[in-house]
């Protein structure tokens, strides 16, 4: 049951930090520096994995499936949009099937994780 409750908070927290920069992006408020974003974006994971590291790693990797298509959305953008800036979109730019397959097996590995 705790890990359906983590599950349903994580999926929360990555809604609210895409939303969020998806209004400073939506008006031309560029993200030149994440170390911010990072910093409390680690935290909060660290902090749950003080209890549990095992909720610490599965709930990183569904931030990880999630955040940049819950941001695309918020953006208006395609569902799969890679941006031309971030090395991580960059990257898979030309490997579009490996990000697809990576977010997807981000998402269920995080998923089994959590409810295991």
């Amino acid at each position: 049951m705790i890990g359906v409750t983590i599950l349903f908070f994580v999926v929360g927290f990555t809604a609210c930090f895409a939303w969020m920069d998806a209004e400073h992006l939506n008006k031309k408020h560029y993200i030149d520096n994440h170390t911010s974003r990072w910093v409390l974006r680690a935290y909060f994971f660290v902090s749950i994995g003080i209890f549990n590291p095992w909720w610490m790693i599965g709930s990183s990797l569904i931030f990880t499936a999630l955040f940049d298509q819950l941001l695309n959305l918020g953006r208006g953008l395609p569902f799969w949009y890679l941006g031309t800036v971030a090395k991580w979109d960059i990257f898979f730019s030309k490997r579009k099937w490996m990000y697809v397959s990576a977010k997807i097996l981000a998402l269920l590995l995080g998923v089994f994780i959590l409810l295991r």
